[in-house]
């Protein structure tokens, strides 16, 4: 829960800073991702997600920076044959094993235009704040379940091009690092289309 103190209070500065910016322009973005696991990650469950999203709301400090916060969601699973399994207290079990995780990223977003004004737009950014990560394997009744808070951050790329007054069309990618806790750590690339409103 501290965490998410230090999260809020950066996210409240972030927006004193831009109410004292002489543009008032906002933002807001909602966007389907498709996830790719990397590292340990990868390891458990090495299937692409195709079941993700995210929100994203903020403001411009000026014509080339915004600053915002980000919720997202993201389920990657994946099924393993049939064959006996040896667990950590010895037990072997013979059946099907499923893997899932739900990752839900609680982020301050930070973001630089390269080309502010034009139709497309490129940018760079970056994200602070805390991965909630629920990493479930199902083995017929058995259940082992591990949900836990991450710090964590990501970099990103991605540009932005108009479609209409304040409509625009949003194309980008994020590599999301939620450090160790609980004895896990968490890697994933975010590749994101969506539709972005600047008003």
């Amino acid at each position: 829960m501290k965490n998410i103190k230090y999260i809020l209070a950066g996210f409240i500065l972030m927006m004193a800073i831009g109410a004292n910016a002489q543009m008032v322009e906002y933002y807001s973005s909602v966007n389907y991702s498709m996830g790719i696991s990397m590292g340990s990650t990868a390891d458990y469950i090495s299937k692409p997600s195709f079941r993700g999203f995210s929100f994203e709301f903020g403001r411009f400090v000026n014509d080339d920076l915004s600053v915002g916060f980000l919720v997202s969601w993201q389920v990657f699973n994946e099924s393993f044959d049939r064959q006996t399994y040896e667990l950590e207290n010895n037990l072997l079990l013979n059946g099907k094993r499923y893997n899932y995780i739900n990752a839900f990223p609680l982020m301050a977003a930070g973001r630089y235009y390269l080309m502010p004004g034009g139709a497309v737009r490129p940018y760079v950014g970056a994200g602070i704040g805390a991965y909630i990560i629920n990493k479930t394997t199902d083995f017929g009744l058995y259940r082992d379940q591990n949900k836990n808070w991450h710090f964590g951050l990501y970099p990103e790329v991605g540009l932005t091009a108009q479609m209409g007054t304040e409509t625009f069309f949003n194309l980008g990618a994020k590599l999301n690092q939620a450090f160790k806790s609980g004895g896990d750590s968490h890697t994933w690339i975010t590749i994101q289309a969506g539709v972005t409103f600047m008003y």
